[in-house]
């Protein structure tokens, strides 16, 4: 009796330990690879200024491109970039996400709210 309940024990925390959301292994392909620097993901169906926006950002000044190791653009009118959306769940074009090694720590239309958080983190170093 004590085996048959261990057992069941053990199926269901490996049950339990080893699934995951499809979403938060999708979420892996964007990942940073230290947990020092991030990584800015543009979403966009139609061209859009941001790319260059985020790069001019990046670029003016030298802490920011410490923390920031790049900027990763998706045109989801690709089908490759239209899947990688739908499995993190990005539905406005366009979105930002802000990675770090662990997962998005910003998600937001709004490119002054990269920066401000960006800002942040230059400000507390």
């Amino acid at each position: 009796m004590k085996k048959t309940v261990w057992l069941v024990i053990m199926a269901l925390w490996l049950t339990v330990g080893c699934s995951s959301s499809n979403r938060e292994a999708a979420i892996d392909y964007f990942l940073s690879d230290s947990s020092e620097t991030y990584v800015i993901h543009l979403f966009y169906e139609e061209r859009t200024p941001l790319d260059m926006e985020l790069l001019d950002y990046m670029n003016s000044s030298d802490e920011l491109l410490t923390v920031i190791k790049g900027i990763q653009v998706y045109d989801v009118t690709r089908v490759d970039n239209e899947k990688r959306a739908k499995k993190i769940k990005v539905k406005k074009f366009p979105t930002m996400l802000v990675t770090n090694d662990k997962g998005i720590v910003v998600d937001t239309q709004d490119i002054e709210e990269v920066k401000a958080f960006f800002d942040q983190i230059v400000r507390a170093k």
